[in-house]
C-alpha cells in the first residue's frame, strides 16, 4: 500500500512538471478601479490542448466549478477554450460593478484545468492537471499602501505561542517564519484584520524573528522583527539575514 501511494505521488509530481499549460503569474491583483483584469495562459507543448477555467470563492475548498458562478459577481471568459501548439490565450475576469466588500481586499481562487489529450492506444494513464492561483480583489478607495503590509504586521511572543496580527486592508502572504533557527510555520496567508498563533518551544526566549513576504508580483523579500513578551515591533527590511 505504501509503495502504491509513493508511486501515485511520483506520477502526480511528474505530471505537474510536464504540464503543457503555464500561467503568466502566480497570483493576480484585480484593481477595483477597473472593470476587468486578465491573465495569460500559454500552451508550451507541440500539440493542441483544451483548457477549462473558473473562479471559486476562497471557502470552496474543493474548488468545484459547480459552486463558483452563483457566489461571485464576476464573469470569466473564455470558460472553455482550445489552444494551438505554442499559442497564448488571455483569460479575462470582468467585474459586474457591485457585490464585493469595499472596506478590505477579498480573496478568490482561479482554477485552470488542462484536459488530457486522448491518443489512440491501449493501457494509457490520463491525468487532468489543475492549477490554482489566488486572485485578490482590491476595491478602490483603500488608503493603505499594500507595499507596507509586511512592515505593519504585529508580532507577539508569549509562553509557547508566536502570534502575528494583520491590521491592514490587504492580505499578507508570508513564509519561512523563524525564531532564530526554529521554523514556526512554512506558509501563511493572513487575511485583513486576522491573527494567527504558531506553537514554538517554551525555551525559545527573546531571539531574532525573520520571515519572507510575497509582493504583488510574486517576488519574495526577507524581513526582520523583534517579538518579546507582549510587545510588537514594526518589521524592518534588511539586505542581510537577521
Amino acid at each position: 500500500m505504501i509503495r502504491f501511494m509513493l508511486f501515485v505521488a511520483v506520477l502526480l509530481s511528474a505530471a505537474h512538471a510536464l504540464a503543457a499549460v503555464s500561467l503568466s503569474g502566480t497570483r493576480l491583483i484585480f484593481d477595483g478601479r477597473f472593470s476587468e483584469a486578465s491573465l495569460q495562459v500559454l500552451n508550451r507543448s507541440d500539440h493542441e490542448v483544451l483548457i477549462q477555467a473558473w473562479l471559486s470563492p476562497a471557502d470552496n475548498h474543493e474548488g468545484s466549478p459547480q459552486q463558483s458562478a452563483p457566489d461571485l459577481p464576476f464573469v470569466l471568459t473564455p470558460h472553455l477554450s482550445r489552444l494551438d501548439p505554442k499559442a497564448r490565450q488571455a483569460l479575462r475576469i470582468l467585474y459586474q460593478g457591485q457585490g464585493m466588500p469595499q472596506s478590505a481586499e477579498s480573496l478568490m481562487h482561479l482554477y485552470v484545468l488542462e484536459i488530457p489529450r486522448t491518443v489512440a492506444g491501449a493501457n494509457q494513464l490520463s491525468i487532468a492537471i489543475r492549477q490554482r492561483i489566488n486572485v485578490f480583489f482590491r476595491p478602490p478607495g483603500l488608503t493603505d499602501d499594500p507595499l507596507q503590509t509586511p512592515h505593519r504586521l504585529r508580532w507577539t511572543l508569549a509562553n509557547t505561542a508566536l502570534r502575528v496580527s494583520n491590521p491592514t486592508s490587504f492580505h499578507a502572504a508570508i513564509q519561512d517564519v523563524r525564531l532564530g533557527d526554529v521554523v514556526a510555520i512554512d506558509y501563511l496567508l493572513l487575511a485583513p484584520g486576522a491573527s494567527h498563533e504558531m506553537p514554538v518551544p517554551a525555551s525559545i526566549g527573546a531571539v531574532g524573528l525573520s520571515f519572507q513576504a510575497l509582493n504583488d508580483y510574486g517576488g519574495l523579500h526577507r524581513y526582520c522583527a523583534q517579538a518579546t513578551g507582549d510587545q510588537s515591533n514594526t518589521t524592518e527590511y534588511r539586505q542581510k539575514d537577521c
